[in-house]
């Protein structure tokens, strides 16, 4: 299953869409499919557009002080960033969280010989942060493993404070709260706000790589929401 929620956003992906538009118009002729493709590829690349969806897939979160934070049970740390161990651990010293979970993630095609959460208790180790503070799930491969794993060792109506970047924070709240979680969300990374200057005006690599990102954010959206609507 975990090899279809990966290869599935790729075949979909506006780049893939652009040469499957580009070929059918060069095989069959049709100089429609070729332009549509084009304008595609047009759109994903330009700089306003990348910067727009980014803010959108943000939405509705802010940067927040961990001050301000109010106390919760755990403060949860999903697998892919050690950014988010990093917050976790100033939320964890500051008092606002009781204890630390850290997920286990690790893909059947990675590798590394720890997952992200073993590596992360390692660090913890190294900087003398009392093991009874931090617990770690079993092997996860995506969002939903990881709350199901959360969900095994931590009762329901729990208050989790919720480490991951803005852009993903949507998809994972929503999870956490259809799991019977209270989430206090600490959104980190946001990367909306990149400055203006005359090469925005020129379709760039980057620009498609930012917008095809958010793209695929917005497609694990739409695919959680159907699956529990379905349910």
């Amino acid at each position: 299953m975990i090899y279809f929620h990966k290869i599935l956003p790729l075949i979909t992906a506006p780049l893939a869409v652009v040469v499957f538009l580009l070929v059918i118009g060069a095989v069959k002729r049709k100089p429609a499919f070729s332009a549509s493709g084009l304008l595609v590829l047009l759109v994903f690349s330009n700089h306003f557009f990348a910067e727009w969806t980014t803010r959108q897939a943000e939405k509705p979160f802010v940067p927040i002080e961990i001050g301000a934070l109010e106390k919760s049970d755990f403060v949860v740390v999903l697998s892919g960033d050690v950014a988010r161990f990093e917050a976790a651990l100033k939320i964890l010293e500051n008092g606002k969280a009781d204890k630390m979970i850290v997920t286990a993630g690790k893909t059947p095609w990675e590798k590394k010989q720890y997952s992200d959460g073993h590596q992360y208790i390692n660090i913890a180790k190294q900087r003398g942060v009392n093991s009874e503070k931090i617990m770690i799930t079993g092997v996860v491969q995506n969002t939903e493993q990881e709350v199901m794993q959360i969900k095994k060792s931590v009762p329901k109506g729990s208050k989790l404070t919720l480490v991951t970047s803005a852009v993903h924070m949507t998809r994972a709240k929503m999870l956490f709260e259809k799991a019977g979680f209270h989430i206090i969300a600490f959104p980190i990374k946001f990367f909306s706000g990149h400055k203006t200057t005359p090469m925005s005006f020129i379709p760039s690599a980057l620009a498609l790589h930012r917008s095809s990102k958010i793209y695929r954010e917005f497609q694990g959206r739409l695919f959680y929401q159907l699956k529990h609507a379905l349910k």
